[in-house]
């Protein structure tokens, strides 16, 4: 049997770590989280069948597996990525089995021939590019399998995130087949809340990266529209691939109108930073489909039903088209609460929303919105907003902005002529202001009662005082 070793350190486990994943994480390295991996699966499932009986026992082996999956993980995140391997010279150590022994049996055979056969140098070049190729692809393989084996562990909820948070620059880029992560994607993504926000980034890399089609991308992406969306950590990401995912002109008009006005709704909901992403939204999706811009004149809310699309003419039935037409002018006929954008009735509604922001108390909101009246029909005199300029807005940005601003005009208090009263009469054209009589005379009264009284209380200390010097 192979001897037991233990490592004692006076300095933290990390340290010790780093030091080992700088020089001695490998090849193998993946091979061994795999395993460990695949053990730590079939110990869970054991666990749920067993069911043992000891609460104790239970929690400690729960324990224990959730400590053994964060060492997983950190071990993982540690590992040198392919990209610094690749620039190394030194490749026998990430070599495999394979290729190590090939040219080990090669190298032998050479000495045993003792024959000196000089090869050309750019035989020698195509060698060590296919060396170099087939220890890359190895590396792929080993290294999508360590990682697919893990992601299907019951991760802590602190792990799951911070896995989804670096999963799209570490790992998607070096995976042999990046769609084997589509089920673990489209599951966090089904999660809803903080968790979608996460999983989008990396959904949107297979979709137009790898060709992943997902039917109901643009309802969950929908659902996400809620005003606690724009207090989140991560936002700022949120609003840049919302943005991109809505770039296609092959978006259906049905499902842009029912973004923006989505969008417009929130705007009177969440604070000044977040009106200004939604304006900037809402400029570029009314800039790249025209089809939609007369959600901004529309002036009667009971217009026909002509200007919806297809689909949206399938869904909605003969009873739903007769409410429809008996509702009165001045409602707005979109549906706030729908989760499904198609049934939403979003190109029946308008975007007052937008107008009520013209009087916003911030100014910069209310100056974003005369960009809106500008003809966004016409592409070659407009330009699309940059989203990512208002994703990390706030309160002090919009401070320090307006600080910063240069005014041309000031507003002052100034009077040619120094004022006698309150309000000058052109405040209140057309009032007068008279002063009741009975009121007048019932105040006099008062003040002569008031009189007499003050004169007998003078009496009467007079009185006291000289009796009291007698």
């Amino acid at each position: 049997m192979a001897p037991n070793f233990q490592v004692h350190s006076t300095e933290s486990v990390g340290s010790v770590t780093d030091f080992l994943a700088s020089k001695y994480f490998n090849y193998f390295t993946y091979i061994s989280m795999e395993k460990l991996a695949r053990s730590l699966e079939g110990k869970g499932i054991s666990d749920d069948k067993t069911g043992s009986a000891d609460e104790n026992s239970e929690s400690h082996s729960r324990a224990s597996i959730e400590l053994s999956l964060r060492k997983s993980y950190y071990i993982l995140s540690k590992i040198p990525s392919m990209e610094d391997n690749n620039e190394k010279s030194e490749h026998e150590m990430w070599s495999g089995s394979g290729s190590s022994s090939e040219e080990g049996n090669l190298k032998e055979a050479s000495k045993k021939s003792k024959t000196k056969v000089k090869m050309p140098k750019a035989e020698k070049s195509n060698n060590n590019a296919l060396s170099a190729a087939i220890i890359s692809k190895k590396m792929k393989s080993k290294f999508t399998k360590a990682w697919i084996t893990f992601l299907r562990l019951p991760l802590p909820v602190d792990i799951y995130k911070e896995v989804l948070v670096t999963l799209h620059r570490a790992v998607i880029p070096f995976l042999s087949n990046p769609i084997m992560l589509c089920d673990f994607l489209t599951r966090s993504y089904d999660i809803g809340g903080v968790v979608s926000v996460m999983a989008l980034s990396s959904l949107f890399i297979l979709m137009t990266q790898h060709g992943l089609e997902y039917p109901n991308f643009y309802e969950k992406l929908y659902a996400l529209l809620v005003p606690s969306i724009f207090m989140a950590k991560h936002r700022a990401k949120f609003f840049e691939l919302l943005d991109s995912c809505l770039r296609s002109p092959l978006l259906p008009a049905y499902l842009a109108a029912a973004f923006v006005k989505k969008l417009s709704r929130l705007s009177i909901l969440v604070p000044p930073s977040g009106a200004l992403v939604i304006m900037a939204l809402i400029h570029n999706l009314l800039r790249r489909h025209p089809s939609i811009n007369c959600l901004l004149h529309r002036e009667d809310g009971n217009e026909t039903h002509n200007d919806d699309s297809k689909a949206e003419k399938e869904i909605v039935d003969a009873a739903t088209v007769a409410n429809i037409s008996s509702i009165k002018p001045g409602i707005d006929h979109f549906d706030d609460e729908e989760s499904n954008p198609v049934k939403s009735n979003a190109m029946r509604s308008s975007l007052w929303e937008i107008d009520t922001l013209r009087h916003h108390y911030c100014p910069p909101v209310s100056r974003f919105v005369l960009s809106l009246e500008n003809d966004l029909t016409v592409r070659a005199k407009t330009t699309e907003i940059n989203v990512k300029d208002f994703c990390s807005g706030s309160y002090a940005t919009i401070f320090g902005e307006e600080i910063r601003r240069r005014v041309k005009q000031v507003p002052l208090a100034f009077y040619k002529t120094t004022p006698t009263s309150l309000f000058s009469d052109s405040d209140f054209a057309g009032w007068t202001f008279i002063c009741d009589k009975t009121e007048e005379n019932s105040n006099g009264n008062k003040e002569k009662n008031f009189a007499c009284l003050s004169e007998e209380n003078g009496h009467i200390s007079a009185k006291r005082q000289r009796i009291e010097c007698s």
